[in-house]
Formats: C-alpha cells, structure tokens, sequence
C-alpha cells in the first residue's frame, strides 16, 4: 500500500518530476521552501524522461493502450468520472493522469529489422539465429509482435538482452557550452551530480544526395574541403560579424522583421549550400526560413558561436546517460538536501478548490489523504480537464529513435546531421542526433539515432522516413550503410498550458518538452516562475561545500 506521510502542509506541492518542475523544487527548497515532489511515475523525468531498451518498449505498448506492460512502467489508479465532486465543502475535480499522458503522444509505431549474417553456411546461420534464444524470454518476444520473421525475433532478443545498457531519452536535447542551463548547472552545483560529452560533429544533406560536413569555427573553415575559397572568404565575414553584431547596427539596419534569409544573401551574398549550412546548422532554425527575422537568425547565431571554445572545438554538450531524466534528479537532488520530500509511483486522485476564492487549497492522494499548500507546481498531465482549455494550434514534433550496428559518417560519441527543407520531401528540417557508448546511451558495438522535426504529414513515420533511409540501409541494398535494428516513431504534442479562466491564481503550471535541441526556453521559463512566486528571492544560489558545518 503506498505510505502515508506524516506531515501533511507544505509550502509547495509539486506533481511531475520533469526538467521545469525539477528545476523549481531545487529552488524553492533552496531558500527554505518545505517542498513536496510527487510523480505518479515511478521513475524521475516525466515527458523528458530516457528508459533502457525494454522499459521503451513498455511505454510504446502503454501508450498504444496494450496491457501486457502495464505494470513494468507505470502502476496508476485513476479517478473515475463518477469521483466526488465535493470534499470538506470544496470542490474536488478529478485527475486522470494516464489519459492525459496517452492524448500527448500520436502515431506510435515500431519497426524490429532482421539482419541476415553474410555467410556462406546454412548450418551457421541456423546457428546464428538460435544461439541466444535460450537466454531470452518468449514470452516477452510473443507480446511484442506475433508476425515477426525468425531473423527479427532474434534481433529483438540482441536488444533485449542489453537492455540494461540503453538510456534512450524520449525528448532528446543537447546544451549550448554558453547558455541558460549550463550557467545555472554551474552556480547551481548541479553540474557537480553530471557528466558530459562535447558534440563536436555537424554535417548537411545537399541537394547532391552527400552529407557535407559544416565548418563552424575559424580553423574548420580553413581546413574544409567542401567549402570553395570565395565561399570561405564570405563565411569568415559573415562569422566575424555576427560575434558582436550589436557593435555594427548600421549592417542590419532596415533588415531587423525582415526574414534572416534574405539578409544573409543580400548583404552578405551568402547562398546554395553556404547559406543552408548557416541557416540550419548554425542558427539551428527548426521552422521554415521565412519564419524567423534577422535579430532572431543573428541573436542564435551569435549563441552559436559564443559557445565554440569553452569546451574544445564544440558549440554543444550532451550529458550522459540521458540527458532529461539526469538533469532532473540533479536538481532533485539539490531539493532533497534542503529537506524536500520525494514521492515516486504515488498517484493523485483530486485537486481541492476553495468555493468561494477559487484557490488551490490541497489535494487527495491514492491513499485518501489531505495534502495542503500555498502553492501547487504541476505539469500539465495533472490539470483535471475542466480546468484546460483545448488548444487546437498546439505545435507537434514528430520522433524517433533509431537503434543501429554502427555510425553513419564517422566514428565518435556524438554528432548532428540536417535536412534542409524540401531536400527529402520534408516541410521542416529534419534533425539527426547520433550518440554512440560514449554517451552511456547504448553498448559499445551500437550507435543511436534521435530524429526529430515539426509535425506536417499523417505521422511520425511520414515525416521522417525518407530521411532515414538515406542515413542507414532499410532495404539491405546498400552495404555500405549502417544497418538498422529498431525504430520507433511517435509524435509529440507541445502543450503550452493553455488553460481556462477557471484555474486557481495559485496553481503553477509548466510546460512540455518543445521541438527546439536545447533545454533553453525551459530553463527561462523555470526562471520566470520562480521570480513570480518570489520576486525577492535569489534563484538556486550557489551550494555550500558539502564539508562546511553550516550545511
């Protein structure tokens, strides 16, 4: 039976363990706050959470509504839609987490790919396809598909196998060396509980069906090969400007709404692949060119390129392990030595809303327990549905991951690659982590791939297909292409708490994992939360030293 707890009135209630509430429950803990941290999960993370490769095959087969692993990811008692509508003469509105979380995600499908020894001997790859099978459940095999062939069986029970040695993040970031996160990970001494690898790779798909690799600091841009003399000479101009382009008004001057794309070619006569590269690889625009101005292309550029140096030849870090669900302990972490108390696999039954001042007065847990606050922090899967109001434009990003036998261009622990619009039939670009053992996200013999882009065709796997095919060898017509060995597709939606008039002025409600590769927005937002609640209070003040007396 899940506990009880003995004190039942805190400062602040927060529901979800994700990247924003995490970030808050370290802050607010750090200046004295008494925090409780519930998460109807039984794991740290929420919608930016990563999972070993059989817990990712739970979540798909949850989400996709089949009961066969309930249980292993996500044991959740909902309230029913006969829940009392009144407790102590307020109102109790009913959450339903898991219906929540299911109408988040869309279009989930997975792909297991059978890859045939090359040998010459039937008898050796009749070895081949059985020699592990004895060590592998059937059972688990037999509820993943009944139609696989014996070659996909047995790559599926390679993956199971090492399971335990996959951390696959379901929202996929990296973190630019200057940035938002990285600073407060560095007062903070959050970054202290972290590791850490450089992504010191980027590459673009030209028209010319090649990846071509981006030059982003001066030497690369000396030493490319794909870049012509003339071409160099205009990027050089092009970078040195756009280091300290608030120096140099006069240059955009008349350009500030005006699209970054018709700024880069008309004052800096940079186009064709050049202007891709700076346009999608640097500036990382996730939308259509169009769409972002020239203060917004040159304000990502110049972050680009502040970030180059801090950490070798690298505009970006990952962290290990998965980089959503590790972030988010850390500052959980930080909250628990100040006194916050964590709640895992602990369900929420009602919201308690005072009648008369319509404010957030507490809630009732699984037990049938009174919790009280001042204030209650929540994503919004546990906004009860008469408090939300639907959002129609919400943007949505398709995903996904891709597990495969070895690198796409070169050998490393982490790299980048772009699609530009339109250059596999994509409306958005299309942006490709790899991360191999180095990053702790998969064994030492495998690679991972993360896709991602906004939403524009029937599903995740429409969007994306095309670029995967130019990346690995679906069809095992080409060899000299890595192979793939799964693939799960889904879509995400961005729900940006977009809620009715009814929502109490005290409950606080943060945001999903958006389309963008960074944690950035995120961390401003935990920012801009936490000076609302506290406008006088310092946000997450450095540590003291875990040996000093006074902690």
């Amino acid at each position: 039976m899940p506990q009880q707890l003995e004190v039942t009135e805190y400062d602040v209630i927060i529901l979800g363990t994700g990247f924003v509430e995490s970030i808050l429950a370290g802050a607010l803990a750090r200046i004295g706050k008494s925090v409780l941290h519930m998460d109807t999960n039984e794991y740290y993370g929420g919608s930016w959470t990563s999972f070993n490769f059989q817990e990712l095959l739970d979540w798909a087969q949850l989400l996709q509504g089949c009961p066969y692993y309930l249980v292993t990811i996500c044991h959740v008692e909902e309230s029913s839609g006969n829940s009392q509508e009144n407790f102590e003469g307020k109102k109790a509105l009913p959450i339903n987490f898991s219906k929540a979380r299911r109408q988040a995600y869309s279009t989930i499908e997975y792909e297991i790919y059978g890859i045939l020894k090359q040998t010459n001997s039937t008898e050796e790859n009749e070895e081949y396809l059985h020699k592990d099978e004895q060590d592998t459940s059937e059972e688990t095999i037999r509820h993943v598909s009944t139609s696989l062939s014996n070659f996909e069986r047995e790559t599926l029970a390679k993956l199971l196998k090492e399971s335990k040695q996959y951390n696959l993040d379901i929202a996929p970031k990296i973190m630019p060396c200057r940035g938002e996160l990285i600073e407060l990970l560095i007062s903070s001494g959050v970054g202290r509980y972290l590791e850490f690898k450089a992504l010191d790779k980027t590459y673009i798909y030209s028209d010319q069906d090649t990846f071509d690799k981006v030059p982003c600091s001066k030497e690369d841009v000396f030493t490319s090969q794909t870049v012509t003399l003339i071409d160099k000479r205009k990027l050089m101009r092009f970078l040195t400007f756009a280091l300290d382009f608030t120096n140099s008004p006069e240059t955009f001057e008349g350009y500030e709404e005006k699209p970054y794309e018709k700024f880069l070619k008309e004052k800096f006569q940079i186009d064709g692949k050049l202007l891709s590269a700076v346009l999608y690889a640097i500036t990382l625009i996730q939308t259509k060119a169009n769409d972002v101005n020239t203060i917004q292309g040159l304000t990502y550029t110049q972050r680009y390129l502040k970030s180059l140096g801090r950490y070798g030849n690298a505009a970006f870090l990952v962290a290990l392990y998965g980089a959503g669900s590790e972030i988010s302990q850390g500052f959980c972490r930080i909250s628990a030595v100040f006194g916050g108390i964590y709640m895992l696999n602990h369900s929420i039954k009602h919201l308690l809303i005072d009648k008369s001042s319509n404010n957030f007065t507490g809630l009732i847990d699984v037990n049938g327990q009174q919790l009280s606050s001042t204030y209650l922090i929540t994503s919004i899967d546990y906004i009860p549905e008469k408090l939300l109001q639907e959002n129609e434009e919400c943007e949505q990003i398709s995903r996904a991951i891709v597990i495969i036998d070895r690198y796409i261009h070169e050998e490393g622990d982490a790299s980048l690659t772009i699609f530009p619009p339109d250059s596999v039939g994509n409306e958005y670009p299309i942006r490709v982590l790899q991360f191999s053992e180095g990053t702790r996200s998969c064994p030492e013999d495998k690679y991972v791939l993360y896709m991602s882009t906004k939403a524009s065709g029937k599903s995740a796997k429409e969007d994306l297909y095309k670029a995967l095919e130019k990346l690995v060898n679906i069809s095992n017509d080409d060899a000299s292409l890595s192979s793939p060995l799964f693939a799960l597709f889904y879509r995400h939606k961005f729900r940006d708490a977009t809620l009715s008039s009814l929502l109490p002025d005290n409950i606080i409600v943060t945001n999903d994992s958006d389309s963008s590769l960074d944690f950035e927005t995120a961390t401003i937002q935990a920012k801009q939360l936490f000076e609302k609640m506290c406008p006088n209070e310092e946000f997450l003040p450095a540590v003291p030293d875990p040996d000093d007396d006074d902690l």
